[in-house]
């Protein structure tokens, strides 16, 4: 039986979420696989260059501190678990609507693990910001390294558009669009290990002290709940608040949206594209396959999809997704047809991943 033919708005919604999919893949394999992990002693090493770009477009880092982890034991069970259990708690969070920017990284948060000898030393939050501001400084050195390569004369010597450093890569020819927020520099979270894993992840958030380019201070009298702080967790009480991972986030969010409103003219263009590598026009050319007749696409993607009145939004389903909603007794049988329907979806397009 012959398929019915798309609209335009059918067409612009598949590129849409075929997107959004990629976008939560990839958060998901930053947490996962793909996640930094950084000595407790300086200076950074070097690292790939997708960890380079990849801290660029967040609000903040949170830092997971544990000994060296080695494969297949039940201590790198449980910390995977946990990790698994932090992003998707957060996409599920964060994601809001199909208006959401995915560009370019844009993401809430950077997982970044910090190693240390052994499960007797005790990070203090001084460490943890010495570590932090020592990463926030080799980004801002290495970040030009992502970028086309040119000559003495400004001519471009290097012509391939995407590299590839890691399974997710660098876009060189944008690389212009990934910046070192100023709310990354000045705000960064630790997992609390010590909650239990059938509870809402913990989290202490604190200052850093590098608070140039921020609109104004970061207090913290607005968050709710806040929780009591373990001693044995080692990290000093000073500037220091305690509370669940979601309350965190939704203090995060809104300074994030503070500083947007504070510096308009700092918010990218959103007539750029995010090609990821890709020649100009790539999506236009995408959606032409499948019978798409409007103009040229030359938004963002976040611009692509209307909703209709009461359309209910989801976020991407990936393998993971189904596998912790499976975990936790969230699955039916509505989200399976859905979830097959856009593997269907995707592997007419081309993008299965």
């Amino acid at each position: 039986m012959p398929r019915s033919l798309l609209t335009n708005e059918d067409i612009l919604r598949k590129l849409r979420f075929s997107e959004e999919y990629h976008h939560r893949r990839c958060r998901e394999y930053f947490f996962d696989h793909g996640l930094l992990t950084l000595p407790f002693s300086l200076p950074i090493p070097e690292v790939r260059l997708e960890q380079i770009q990849d801290s660029c477009n967040k609000s903040t880092a949170i830092y997971s501190i544990t000994p060296h982890l080695e494969g297949h034991t039940e201590a790198y069970c449980r910390d995977s678990v946990n990790r698994s259990n932090i992003i998707f708690s957060l996409y599920e969070q964060w994601f809001r609507d199909h208006q959401s920017d995915i560009d370019f990284g844009n993401f809430a948060a950077k997982l970044i693990r910090v190693e240390i000898p052994s499960v007797d030393t005790k990070p203090t939050v001084g460490d943890i910001i010495k570590i932090h501001e020592a990463w926030c400084e080799h980004v801002k050195i290495n970040l030009p390294l992502c970028s086309r390569k040119t000559d003495s004369t400004g001519t471009e010597i290097d012509d391939s558009s995407f590299e590839f450093h890691g399974c997710i890569g660098i876009n060189r020819k944008q690389n212009k669009y990934y910046k070192l927020r100023p709310l990354f520099r000045a705000l960064i979270m630790i997992v609390d290990h010590h909650a239990s894993s059938d509870a809402e992840q913990i989290v202490h958030l604190f200052g850093t002290g590098l608070s140039s380019g921020l609109s104004a201070p970061i207090t913290f009298e607005s968050i709710s709940p806040k929780l009591e702080s373990e001693k044995s967790l080692g990290y000093p009480n000073n500037g220091l608040v305690t509370t669940t991972l979601s309350a965190a986030m939704d203090f995060v969010t809104a300074l994030e949206l503070r500083e947007e409103k504070a510096f308009p003219k700092n918010q990218r263009d959103p007539s750029i594209i995010d090609e990821r590598g890709a020649d100009p026009g790539h999506y236009t050319r995408a959606a032409r396959s499948m019978g798409y007749t409007g103009p040229e696409i030359r938004r963002t993607s976040s611009t692509w999809v209307k909703l209709a009145e009461g359309e209910d939004v989801l976020p991407p389903l990936t393998p993971g997704v189904i596998l912790m909603k499976h975990r936790l007794g969230m699955t039916d049988k509505a989200m399976f047809a859905r979830y097959q329907s856009e593997q269907r979806k995707k592997y007419r397009l081309g993008c299965l991943g």
